[in-house]
């Protein structure tokens, strides 16, 4: 059996390590057994996204990478098995938010004292973000926009921008719908537009067909 036919049980009875990455990580673990690169079904208008997926792991033209398209296109799927690729090759240390959930955590930290670790602050929400190995932006652009939204992600995608960290974003939105100054950021590396039927119903359509 092959690390990638093994269920996510099996992989984490013999790998701790690779248990606490994928907890640390935020990426649903029931996910591992779904949404893999390898597992992915490429319809008409998403196979060269997938391939372009997957020569980034390899062979980046750029740290940044941007997944568009409309809802429903497998965006989420690759850039959550890029994610899992990374942890698997033990590439470094990954997170994952989607965009929305990532400024509710940065807002209810505010709200509250600080914990320490023998005397020294612990790293904020925002601190773990920003240096990750890997981050994974879900759904840019779903957020409500306020002063505070645009300036905390101006923050966050610029450190990375200018550390040249590997990040990648998906987004259902144009360019000219994003903020221009973070637009203009994105717009410097890796898009990868999606394309093509829904790609929900081309996966329920798969089962049905095997069936």
């Amino acid at each position: 059996m092959t690390e990638a036919t093994k269920t996510w049980a099996e992989v984490t009875a013999s790998n701790d390590k690779f248990r606490r990455l994928v907890k640390y990580s935020g990426i649903p673990v029931n996910t591992y057994d779904t949404h893999r690169l390898y597992k992915f079904l490429p319809g008409k208008g998403a196979s060269k996204g997938h391939a372009e997926c997957v020569r980034w792991l390899s062979e980046p033209d750029h740290h940044f990478l941007t997944l568009g398209g409309d809802p429903g296109r497998g965006k989420t799927h690759l850039a959550l098995g890029i994610g899992w690729h990374w942890m698997e090759n033990d590439l470094g240390v990954v997170k994952y938010w989607r965009v929305s959930d990532l400024l509710d955590s940065m807002r209810r930290e505010y709200d509250i004292k600080p914990e320490t670790e023998q005397g020294w602050p612990m790293k904020t929400v925002f601190e773990k973000t920003k240096e990750a190995d890997l981050l994974i932006l879900d759904d840019l652009g779903a957020e409500k926009d306020t002063a505070w939204v645009t300036e905390k992600l101006d923050d966050l995608i610029d450190y990375r921008w200018f550390e040249k960290l590997p990040t990648v974003f998906t987004t259902n939105l144009l360019f000219s719908q994003l903020p221009p100054r973070l637009a203009s950021r994105l717009k410097e590396g890796v898009i990868v537009l999606l394309e093509g039927p829904d790609y929900r119903e081309y996966k329920a359509r798969m089962r049905r067909d095997k069936g």
